[in-house]
């Protein structure tokens, strides 16, 4: 599938696909080393198509279609591209879908920009997993060859990934968890499997807890994996984003 480029000064361009649509306007927050051409985000393309929902799917550095090497970015730069994205390529209150740390990356921005969030839905959210779920996994000898090379490999329950010092440390400067209350006031659904082996669902228990809002929800799902791409979790999902638009009169399924 084709996508268009948004260029960023010197710093290269994000790789974007961009629906037009009547009834809603989403954009979807991808996790950590997915791409734009993944399960989900293509499923969440073709329900928009189909419903005539404005979308932007897109890739941050180092991921998919964009510029740069994966190892030289982190947390912070990835929500900046967020913030070009809704900026750049959104005009009205947007629905945010945040997708394991995408989820992380959807709390900072609607941190940032909160009038322009109409809602937030979060799957299998990970907030702070540099911290929580990545360092504090490590052993003392890991620590030590992380911090004198710079980077480890480490593996998760799917998947081994290039762990820097940069994205634990920058990471340290974007957690949410270590909060009291997180200042967030729009309407928030959060969708976790109990079965998750890589972010706990208490994690989407506890940012419930922290979020202002009143309007939180938290639906678990039993059978899911982490990824939540199976057909029952992307049905939940869509009736989510139906029931945003209903509830806030912008569309009309």
């Amino acid at each position: 599938m084709d996508y268009c480029k948004l260029f960023d000064g010197n710093n290269g361009h994000i790789a974007y696909r961009k629906l037009q649509g009547k009834k809603a306007s989403v954009v979807f927050f991808g996790g950590f080393a997915s791409s734009m051409d993944g399960t989900k985000a293509t499923a969440i393309y073709k329900f928009c198509q189909e419903n005539d929902v404005a979308l932007v799917l897109f890739d941050y550095f180092g991921h998919g279609h964009s510029s740069g090497n994966f190892i030289d970015y982190a947390i912070s730069d990835w929500q900046k591209n967020c913030a070009k994205v809704m900026s750049e390529l959104t005009s009205d209150k947007q629905i945010i879908i945040g997708s394991s740390m995408g989820g992380w990356l959807m709390l900072l921005t609607a941190l940032q920009f909160p009038e322009k969030i109409a809602a937030l839905i979060g799957i299998s959210s990970a907030p702070d997993f540099t911290e929580d779920l990545i360092f504090k996994q490590l052993s003392g000898k890991q620590k030590e060859e992380l911090d004198s090379r710079g980077v480890i490999d480490f593996t998760s329950e799917h998947c081994t990934y290039k762990i820097t010092k940069n994205l634990i440390e920058d990471g340290r400067k974007n957690l949410l968890l270590n909060k009291k209350t997180i200042d967030i006031n729009c309407p928030v659904r959060l969708l976790h499997s109990i079965n998750d082996k890589d972010v706990p669902y208490q994690t989407s228990l506890n940012l419930a807890e922290k979020i202002k809002s009143t309007d939180v929800e938290v639906h678990l799902i039993k059978s899911a994996e982490h990824n939540m791409s199976d057909n029952h979790s992307l049905e939940v999902l869509f009736k989510t984003i139906r029931e945003f638009c209903n509830q806030t009169a912008f569309c009309d399924f």
